[in-house]
């Protein structure tokens, strides 16, 4: 049966625009950002990351002005024009958020591959158009109907990721995965936690906490039910494996 990271798989490097919703931590960005990535000239992987947030301006995806050295205002790029000219990946984190400046930049970057082009707000006035190869992966915890309209429809391809990426699941003990999986796709917004919190408990056992002070810190109020879940996924761990081993002995 295909999973959604099979759509996935089959979708990057054949879509030029696909946009992956589903709930926070299933791997969408890490996906997006290392699967299928080109390199570029200098053998640096060709793919660009921007998470979008109220605050993240056009200037950040189209370029600006700073001061050089020599004491002059140089021109830079913004990662939406970098990956034009690189003809590169494009990996937009949590677009629902972008700011309505942000938006409207959005929109031409995003515009039909054959018409897309940009006047740049630098002094030589630049008109740039993507180079052959850009692609952009979009990713938000929302519904695509929460979208704008003009930007819902600039995403041909659009895939529910309801499922935890198998590489993110398998950093964790196979006994303790089952646990992770419901708690982190849980439709209970009150009850989920994300991966992330997941690997933050790890950090800590790693660092030498037990596992009660890790998931106190990291839980708390719910550190006691999973800990009694997560047992309970170690104890049948342990008899599975002794049955299989009384099995081949015999």
């Amino acid at each position: 049966m295909e999973t959604c990271w099979d759509a996935v798989d089959s979708a990057i490097g054949n879509a030029d625009r696909i946009l992956l919703y589903g709930p926070p931590g299933t791997g969408k960005t890490y996906s997006a950002a290392t699967q299928k990535v080109g390199m570029t000239l200098e053998g640096e992987p060709n793919v660009y990351q921007v998470t979008m947030t109220e605050d993240t301006a056009s200037a950040n995806l189209e370029g600006f002005y700073k001061p050089s050295s020599s004491g002059t205002f140089e021109w830079h790029d913004g990662i939406a024009i970098q990956s034009w000219r690189k003809g590169g990946r494009l990996v937009i984190n949590e677009i629902d958020h972008a700011s309505p400046d942000a938006m409207t930049f959005l929109h031409a970057i995003l515009d039909d591959k054959d018409i897309a082009q940009l006047t740049l707000n630098n002094d030589n006035k630049e008109t740039v158009r993507p180079k052959r190869g850009f692609t952009v992966i979009a990713t938000t915890n929302s519904l695509p109907e929460s979208l704008p309209m003009a930007l819902k429809d600039r995403f041909p391809v659009k895939i529910h990721v309801d499922t935890i990426h198998p590489k993110a699941l398998a950093m964790f003990p196979k006994s303790w995965q089952s646990t992770i999986s419901e708690s982190s796709l849980s439709t209970d917004m009150e009850t989920r936690l994300s991966i992330r919190s997941w690997r933050e408990f790890f950090e800590l056992l790693e660092k030498g906490l037990s596992k009660e002070q890790a998931a106190f810190l990291i839980f708390q109020d719910r550190a006691t039910e999973l800990m009694d879940a997560i047992k309970l996924s170690d104890d049948i761990e342990i008899n599975d494996t002794e049955l299989n081993h009384v099995s081949e002995e015999e």
